[in-house]
């Protein structure tokens, strides 16, 4: 290659080993220009700078060697900043304590009942980013926070996503919604499990076919308070 030309674009059609390392150094040398990026930023400039195809299957493959070399490399992890996910602090909030929720929606069903017990509630909106548990590490650590009260559906991601959260941040988790249990006392309407999802096939084994979104659960099921005052 001629002396100053530049690098011929290229797409990412499913290869490892060279296709993975170019792709590297590439999220490496596109994000130092940057003080703070979002990963769907990095997206884009990858996708306008580099020629790769703005596809699901090309984020999804991003988000894999990103993590990886977030992980690797502590200046890279410090420039990505999430702001997807919503922390909602009440005045005054009890310090010890977060409600962790799976989907937005959830904050909205229960937001008056936590703003009551002085409760702060941080919104995952499925499986929580980087960004997001090292922000929350650096709050708990600030705030003294010991434990966390999560509510999140009963079906195979649901139940992974709180096996993630408790595996990243290191603090002690309490799954309050949707469990077990509330779905035999209420009793809430049921959904068919998507065998599409990779972690179906183990719930399956586990629960049978039937799983359970926590808006189903109505506010009956949502006795935190109680473990609150127990913390």
């Amino acid at each position: 290659m001629a002396e100053g030309a530049e690098p011929a674009l290229v797409r990412w059609v499913g290869t490892k080993g060279e296709a993975s390392r170019l792709l590297e150094e590439r999220i490496i040398g596109v994000s130092k220009p940057y003080p703070k990026l979002t990963v769907r930023q990095l997206f884009y400039i990858l996708v306008s700078k580099c020629g790769y195809s703005p596809t699901r299957r090309f984020y999804k493959l991003l988000v894999y060697h990103l993590v990886k070399l977030r992980r690797a490399f502590p200046p890279l992890y410090a420039k990505f900043v999430d702001l997807t996910r919503v922390y909602i602090a009440p005045p005054r909030a009890y310090c010890e304590v977060e409600v962790w929720c799976e989907k937005d929606a959830t904050r909205n069903f229960i937001e008056e009942l936590a703003r009551r017990y002085r409760v702060p509630i941080q919104v995952e909106r499925g499986f929580g980013s980087l960004s997001m548990f090292r922000d929350a590490l650096t709050r708990a650590r600030e705030r003294g926070a010991r434990k966390i009260l999560y509510i999140g559906d009963f079906d195979p991601s649901g139940l992974m996503i709180e096996e993630v959260t408790a595996r990243d941040m290191g603090i002690e988790i309490e799954r309050i919604a949707i469990t077990y249990d509330q779905i035999r006392s209420f009793n809430p309407p049921s959904r068919e499990v998507n065998m599409r999802d990779s972690r179906a096939k183990a719930y399956v084994k586990k629960y049978g076919h039937r799983c359970w979104e926590v808006e189903a659960l109505d506010s009956r099921g949502f006795r935190f308070q109680r473990l609150i005052k127990h913390s």
